[in-house]
């Protein structure tokens, strides 16, 4: 009785010497830096609008509310304001829509804003 013909087995395939099973060659650390200047611009950027709106807020707000703002988020014509607890955050949000007029100067593209919690803490890393 004649063998049976050799059916296509990928597995079998893939034990030859095939130019996708080569190992590539690990990335040198400049090469994964030059990868995530993107990113650390995006960053960058970021944390330059958070510290505007810091002094924003500090310049117009009392002292005693502007200290409780915990971080400032600006994303997507949205401004997001954290405060370190629920009572300070309800004072914020009548002291921001009283400056509004004024951030949406500051920034044409805002359309919105925000008040939230965020305990100083989280804000952070620290543990409470």
């Amino acid at each position: 009785m004649p063998k049976p013909p050799t059916r296509h087995n990928p597995s079998r395939a893939a034990t030859k010497s095939h130019p996708s099973n080569r190992v590539k060659k690990p990335m040198g650390f400049k090469e994964l830096l030059g990868r995530s200047a993107p990113l650390q611009q995006a960053i960058a950027r970021q944390t330059d609008r958070g510290v505007f709106w810091r002094e924003f807020l500090a310049e117009r707000l009392p002292a005693d509310l502007a200290a409780q703002v915990t971080q400032v988020v600006e994303r997507d014509g949205a401004l997001s304001v954290y405060a370190a607890s629920a009572a300070w955050s309800a004072r914020l949000r009548f002291a921001i829509a009283e400056h509004w007029p004024a951030a949406q100067q500051a920034a044409p593209g805002l359309k919105r804003w925000s008040v939230r919690v965020q305990p100083a803490a989280a804000s952070t890393g620290a543990r409470a």
